[in-house]
């Protein structure tokens, strides 16, 4: 620890990772705000001024106008005045306002009337916020602030989750879906499919919607399962699912009946004796070639990044008892004690997801 004097002497900086962090519930709650004002909405139809905004809301301009300045800074919002390198557009009009408009993210993720609309996620971020509260009593004392994946628990928890996260992983499987189509030519065909602890189905949805005639087969409890049924419709693939009642452990799989077994955000849940189960359970019910789609959040080999896997451990240790995360070379190397001859590692090249597909 320096001193005083020592402080005084020295070229230290300011705390700007400290700052940092601190700030970030100021973005959140600008976010939340926005989306339950209805900000968004109002420029579904092309850049409009904060004045226009304002008035089309109903409230005071100089509020919104600072609220559409820092979504351009969180990058939900562009500026419809200024091109893609920030050059000021020329406009005949010297006295011409700002215009806002919305990004890609904020019209895929942020309109209401989205098939992807993040609201119940945002309204779930609430729920978590609770449990983090907990977690200087949490690591003190060792024991989670609840048992997410008991019967019980995951009967009550599980459903509302499963929904509020589709958003999240739902363009990942569709990258999924076309990376297996370029590893495979048998991955263009009809296929059966076991979307193992399937939530909202949300991992296998792709695949239905990609060729209509695959089988897939969702495992799930009895009330999660409802959500699935829920979502299968939306996305009009309903015909293509047949669902499996009950927790994984006691489901008897056929062997050496499935294309395509998915573990979409199971494993961290489990911890390392029952994943490394989990994944020789569903190598016994691929056929010889088929493939294991396993979505995780994994670190690197050291455990020191990415940020978010390391932080979403600490989110399993309030939420259960071994819940936890794999790096990567630790979750391929259990692919193998599994039987599985080969692990691929397929990372999306236009976002940060990491998907490991694990060849029978």
């Amino acid at each position: 620890m320096k001193t005083v004097q020592e402080l005084q002497s020295s070229k230290i900086r300011p705390p700007q990772t400290v700052s940092d962090i601190l700030h970030g519930g100021w973005a959140i709650r600008i976010l939340k705000t926005a989306v339950e004002i209805g900000l968004f909405e109002q420029l579904l139809d092309g850049p409009m001024s904060a004045a226009a905004v304002s008035s089309k809301l109903g409230m005071p301009s100089h509020g919104i106008t600072l609220m559409l300045d820092a979504l351009v800074g969180l990058k939900l919002l562009m500026r419809g005045d200024l091109d893609v390198g920030d050059v000021p557009f020329k406009s005949s009009d010297a006295s011409a306002e700002p215009t806002f408009c919305l990004s890609e993210e904020a019209r895929v993720y942020l309109l209401k009337d989205s098939p992807l609309f993040a609201g119940m996620y945002l309204r779930q971020h609430d729920e978590l916020d609770k449990m983090w509260r907990s977690l200087t009593e949490t690591i003190s004392s060792g024991k989670p602030v609840m048992e997410v994946n008991t019967d019980a628990t995951a009967e009550e928890i599980f459903p509302r989750l499963a929904e509020a996260i589709i958003p999240l992983n739902y363009a990942i499987s569709c990258d999924v879906v076309r990376y297996l189509k370029e590893l495979n030519a048998a991955f263009d065909q009809p296929l059966k499919i076991l979307d193992l602890a399937c939530g909202s189905a949300i991992w296998s949805i792709p695949f239905a919607q990609d060729n209509k005639w695959s089988k897939i087969d969702a495992l799930d409890f009895p009330a999660v399962l409802e959500v699935a049924k829920k979502i299968s419709a939306k996305f009009g693939v309903s015909d293509s699912f047949h669902y499996l009642s009950g927790n994984w452990r006691q489901v008897k799989l056929a062997e050496g009946h499935y294309d395509v077994a998915i573990l979409g955000h199971i494993l961290h849940s489990e911890g390392k004796e029952l994943s490394q189960n989990l994944l020789a359970h569903c190598r016994a019910g691929l056929r010889a070639g088929g493939i294991l789609v396993i979505g995780e959040f994994m670190t690197n080999k050291d455990h020191t990044g990415p940020l978010f896997p390391l932080m979403f451990g600490i989110n399993m240790h309030l939420a259960t008892t071994d819940g936890c995360v794999f790096s990567v070379d630790e979750l391929k190397q259990m692919c193998l004690d599994a039987g599985f001859s080969d692990v691929i590692r397929h990372t999306a090249s236009q976002y940060e997801s990491t998907v490991l597909l694990a060849v029978k």
